[in-house]
Formats: structure tokens, C-alpha cells, sequence
């Protein structure tokens, strides 16, 4: 049995969260909840825990990413995830990964961005929470 991994809050310098990430045990994935306007560097900072923790708990392959309160553009990152993120994703195994989409127009266009990058695994995006844990739960292991 995988050790529990305890959940991983990421602040700014204001101290206000940006992201938590904990580990769904039952369901084997990951989730992320990012929160308001986040610079280029808050998101590599967080993906990047989000890899290191995805490599920790092993034997999982799945990522739940909520952007509902996220606010603004992320996009820029966007060639970032392309030349180093996704490639180690995958290597660690990644294959699924569901987001649930903000109501903010430029983040869905940054989301939209990404998807479009083909990741090398297999991406949907939901406007409800239950509709994207449902696809997810039914997306076998490789």
C-alpha cells in the first residue's frame, strides 16, 4: 500500500494559495486546484510539484486539474509544457488528464492552447467537477 501523501498548498509571496495538490488514494489520480491569476512561473512551479508528486506515490497515471477559479491567461507557458513538462509526464507515466474548465474566457484559451499541443496523453476538458471524476474513473490503466 502506497505511504499517504498529505496535501501540497502552494502560496504566493502574500501567503493566498495558489494551488493544492493531494493524492485521491481510492480513485489512483492526482489533484490540482489552481486558484486566481497565475504568472508563467506559478505554473511551472506548481506543475512541476504536481510531476514530483506524481512520481512519488507511483503506480498512478491520472491528473484532475480544477482551472474553475483560476483567472486570466496561463498560455504562455504553453511551450514550456510542449519541451519539458509533457515529455516528463509521460516518461513518468501519465495517460489521463481531466480539467475541469474556468468560466474566464483567456483561460479557457490557454486551455484550449495546451490541448492543442497534443500532449502525448489523453486530455478532456468539463465544466462540471462530476461529469470530468467520471470520465476519468472510466479510463482504464495501460
Amino acid at each position: 500500500m502506497s505511504e499517504m501523501i498529505k496535501p501540497v498548498v502552494l502560496q504566493r509571496d502574500n501567503g493566498k494559495t495558489y494551488a493544492t495538490i493531494t493524492h485521491n488514494q481510492d480513485k489512483k489520480w492526482l489533484f490540482i486546484n489552481w486558484e486566481g491569476f497565475l504568472t508563467v512561473d506559478m505554473v511551472k512551479d506548481g506543475s512541476n510539484e504536481l510531476l514530483r508528486l506524481f512520481k512519488s506515490v507511483g503506480d498512478i497515471q491520472k491528473i484532475l486539474v480544477n482551472n474553475q477559479q483560476v483567472l486570466g491567461p496561463w498560455g504562455k507557458a504553453n511551450d514550456w509544457y510542449a519541451a519539458d513538462w509533457n515529455p516528463r509526464a509521460i516518461e513518468a507515466g501519465l495517460t489521463h488528464m481531466a480539467v475541469v474548465v474556468s468560466p474566464n474566457i483567456f483561460t479557457q484559451l490557454s486551455l484550449e492552447g495546451f490541448i492543442e499541443l497534443d500532449p502525448g496523453y489523453l486530455v478532456r476538458s468539463f465544466q462540471e467537477m462530476n461529469k470530468a471524476e467520471e470520465w476519468l474513473h472510466q479510463q482504464k490503466k495501460a
